[in-house]
């Protein structure tokens, strides 16, 4: 049974598992149908996704292609939640779910079609050496399925402190080119780029939200202490996370493992 006392170490991470979030990638559902595309998955693909928190990602990628995943995350609570998504979703034949960390995956070279990271690596304290992992464990000419998110105004410090202490994560206010310059170089060449701002979302819109979720009946068998604590919290992290977004975009980027150096597209165009 889950406590004050366990609830009061968790980070937002963590506290999704309890809540049982839908924790999709930045752009959601139109990200992942967008990668599937893009990427060529087929049901003979093999993928790798990586912090797969509850699931939502593998479990879309599984109904939309039919293709095997293996969904890795620190998370043992949100793991466990995922494994009983994929379940509820009829998909838990495709998706294996393992806990493992990204930077040491232990998985052969060259195993993976895609490895898909969405937002994850932002949060992963060795970036680069986590990078080594995706491309080493990835096929020669399979993508790796990216969904950066970063500043496009200037947060205050104060926002970034708050940010740090809810994710528990020492970040630092980063920007699209930074993370460009990040995925793209060595066997790894930019396939599909495509950028986005987040749209304002009203604060009473969030609480609707919050309150839905907390409507869930698996809560109501928490201590009362507990479900207090849960309601408080997890409402405080969504309404930071709404102002924070509002300074924020991501780009959709897939990018190609091929060993030799290919030149760049000169005449490039812009959706109209």
């Amino acid at each position: 049974m889950t406590t004050v006392s366990d609830i009061e170490k968790m980070n937002y991470n963590q506290l999704i598992g309890v809540v049982r979030e839908t924790n999709r990638p930045p752009g959601g559902i139109r990200s992942i149908a967008q990668i599937a595309a893009n990427g060529f998955l087929t049901k003979d693909s093999h993928v790798l996704e990586i912090g797969t928190s509850t699931g939502i990602t593998a479990v879309e990628l599984a109904k939309l292609v039919g293709c095997r995943i293996t969904a890795i995350d620190i998370n043992e609570e949100s793991l466990v939640e995922a494994r009983r998504r994929a379940e509820e979703a009829g998909v838990a034949h495709l998706i294996t779910f393992e806990r493992k960390d990204a930077t040491d995956t232990g998985y052969p070279s060259g195993a993976f079609d895609m490895v898909f990271c969405g937002n994850v690596t932002s949060l992963i304290p060795d970036r680069d050496k986590a990078l080594a992992e995706y491309t080493r464990v990835l096929k020669t000419g399979g993508f790796i399925g990216a969904i950066p998110m970063y500043y496009i105004d200037t947060p205050s410090d104060q926002l970034i402190d708050d940010v740090r202490a809810a994710i528990q994560v020492d970040i630092t206010p980063l920007y699209r080119d930074f993370w460009i310059d990040f995925f793209v170089g060595g066997e790894r060449h930019a396939y599909f780029v495509q950028d986005y701002r987040f749209d304002a979302v009203p604060a009473d819109e969030v609480d609707r939200f919050v309150d839905d979720i907390l409507r869930r009946p698996h809560l109501a068998e928490l201590p009362e202490d507990a479900r207090k604590l849960v309601q408080e919290r997890y409402r405080e992290y969504m309404q930071l996370f709404r102002v924070n977004l509002s300074h924020m975009g991501f780009t959709t980027l897939l990018l190609r493992k091929e060993p030799a150096d290919v030149e760049p597209e000169l005449f490039v165009s812009t959706a109209v």
